[in-house]
C-alpha cells in the first residue's frame, strides 16, 4: 500500500520513510516545494520515496494527485501551513482523518485561549482584534498589562509582540501594520506568564493522552521570544508528571482532540500550568530526532498507524531514556545574504558528537535576527542526561560563526 505526505517538517523525512518501509508501505512526499527538503533529500531520503510537485494548499489539486496514486491507503498531516488542506483532502478520498474541527480550535490562538478560560485552563481570555481597525484608546483601555500580542495563527516566533504597558502599544500596533502577512487575518492578546517554558510531545489515540517526554525551552531575551535551545527530557517529579499528564489530557479532551500528536507548550507559573499554546503536530527542528535518540524508538512509525486509522503502537510501548538530546538554533547575527559557516572542523571529537544540521545555502535571505526566519541550521548534541546534553550543545556552539553578506551585494 502506499502513503503520501502533504508536507513535512524541516528534518525527519527519513525516519518517516524508513517507518512507511518497515511497515510495507511506499511513502509519497507531496510538496509545492522540493528545496524545502534539500538537506533530507541529499542525505538519503529521496532514495526511499517518490515526489509529486503539486500546490499544497490548493485541496482540488492535491486530491487530483492523491487519485493518481496507486493503492492509496492513507494521508499523513504533519505542518501547521497545510494542516486544513491535508484534512479536506483526506476526506474527500474517505481515508482515515482527524477531526477538522478540533486541529483548527488548536491552530487559533485566540479561540484556544477563550475556549481555556472558558473551562478553567486559563486565568484570561483572549482579545482578538484587526491591528489596522481597531481603535487604539478603546483597545488601550481593554488590555490588561503586562500582556502578549501575536499573531492568531502565527509559529516560529514570528509576529510576537510584548506589551509592557499601556504605553508600549502603539508602537506595537506601528508595527503591526507594517508586517506584510498576518496569517490569521488578526492578532490575539494574551496573559503574560512568568516562568520558565517547557513543551509536551503527546499522542492521543481514541481520547487516551499519553506524554513522550517534555523538553525545557530557553529564549533570547525580553521583547522578543526566539527560540534559542532546547533538550529533552525534563526529568519531572513523578508527581509532577502525573499532574501534568492530567492537565493535557483534559484538554485535548475538551477540545475534541482524541487522536493525533500534540506539541503543547506550557509555563510553570507560580500558581501553576499555563499553556502558551497547543500545535496540533510533533514539534518541529529537532524534536523528533532527539525523542529518536533519547528513547531509542522512530516515533515516526505512529504517523503511519494514525494515516492507517489504527491505534498506533507508540501507546503501548515501554518508554525509558537512554539517554538525552539537545539542539541550538544557530542565529546570523545580523540581516542580508547568509554566506557560510565557520569553525566546523573545530565540532569533531567534541563530546557530545554535535551535529550540524543546515537551514539556510549560501545566498539564502535572513530577513531578521528577532525570530526563527535568523536561524541559519540547527546544531544538535547528545550527553548522558538532557543537562549534559545540553551543556555539550551549548559548548559546541560557540566554535561556529556565522557569516552574512549585506543584501546588496
Amino acid at each position: 500500500m502506499a502513503i503520501a505526505v502533504i508536507e513535512t517538517l524541516n528534518f525527519g523525512l527519513g525516519h518517516l520513510a524508513d517507518a512507511a518501509r518497515k511497515r510495507g508501505h511506499e511513502l509519497h512526499l507531496l510538496t509545492t516545494d522540493r528545496s524545502f527538503y534539500r538537506y533530507e533529500l541529499q542525505a538519503g531520503s529521496g532514495s526511499k520515496i517518490k515526489i509529486t510537485d503539486v500546490n499544497t494548499s490548493d485541496v482540488r489539486a492535491l486530491v487530483t494527485a492523491l487519485r493518481a496514486i496507486p493503492d492509496l491507503a492513507g494521508v499523513i498531516r504533519m505542518t501547521d501551513l497545510w494542516s486544513m488542506p491535508a484534512l479536506a483532502a483526506a476526506k474527500e478520498l474517505s481515508l482515515p482523518h482527524q477531526s477538522a474541527e478540533a486541529v483548527a480550535l488548536l491552530r487559533d490562538k485566540g479561540r484556544l485561549r477563550d475556549h481555556l478560560h472558558a473551562r478553567g485552563f486559563s486565568r484570561a481570555p483572549s482579545i482578538v482584534f484587526d491591528p489596522h481597525a481597531a481603535d487604539p484608546d478603546t483597545l488601550m483601555r481593554q488590555l490588561s498589562y503586562p500582556c502578549v500580542v501575536k499573531d492568531v495563527a502565527g509559529s516560529s516566533s514570528q509576529n510576537v509582540w510584548l506589551v509592557k504597558t499601556s504605553t508600549d502599544l502603539a508602537p506595537v500596533l506601528d508595527a503591526a501594520r507594517q508586517v506584510e502577512e498576518v496569517r490569521g487575518g488578526a492578532l490575539t492578546a494574551e496573559p503574560y506568564f512568568v516562568g520558565p517554558l517547557y513543551s509536551a510531545e503527546t499522542l492521543s489515540w481514541d481520547g487516551e493522552t499519553r506524554i513522550l517526554g517534555v523538553s525545557s525551552r530557553s529564549l533570547s531575551p525580553e521583547p522578543h521570544f526566539r527560540e534559542d535551545s532546547v533538550s529533552f527530557p525534563v526529568a519531572f517529579p513523578e508527581a509532577d508528571a502525573k499532574e501534568l499528564t492530567d492537565w493535557l489530557s483534559s484538554i485535548l479532551a475538551s477540545a475534541g482532540y482524541s487522536e493525533g500528536f500534540t506539541h503543547s507548550e506550557f509555563i510553570i507559573t507560580a500558581d501553576g500550568f499555563e499553556i502558551v499554546e497547543i500545535n496540533p503536530r510533533l514539534g518541529g527542528a529537532l524534536i523528533g530526532e532527539s525523542i529518536h535518540q533519547a528513547l531509542g524508538i522512530n516515533v515516526h512509525e505512529a504517523f503511519i498507524d494514525l494515516a492507517l486509522g489504527q491505534r498506533p503502537a507508540l501507546m503501548d510501548m515501554h518508554l525509558e531514556p537512554r539517554s538525552g538530546a539537545a539542539q541550538v538554533l544557530v542565529y546570523a547575527h545580523e540581516t542580508g545574504l547568509f554566506d557560510r559557516f565557520t569553525g566546523e572542523d573545530l565540532l569533531a571529537g567534541h563530546p557530545g558528537e554535535p551535529k550540524l544540521y543546515p537551514l539556510k545555502r549560501h545566498g539564502d535571505p535572513v530577513p531578521s535576527t528577532t525570530d526563527q526566519r535568523g536561524a541559519v541550521a540547527v546544531l544538535f548534541a547528545a550527553g548522558a542526561t538532557a543537562e549534559l546534553a545540553l551543556h555539550n550543545v551549548m559548548s559546541a556552539v560557540g566554535k561556529l560563526g556565522v557569516h552574512v553578506q549585506s543584501g546588496d551585494q
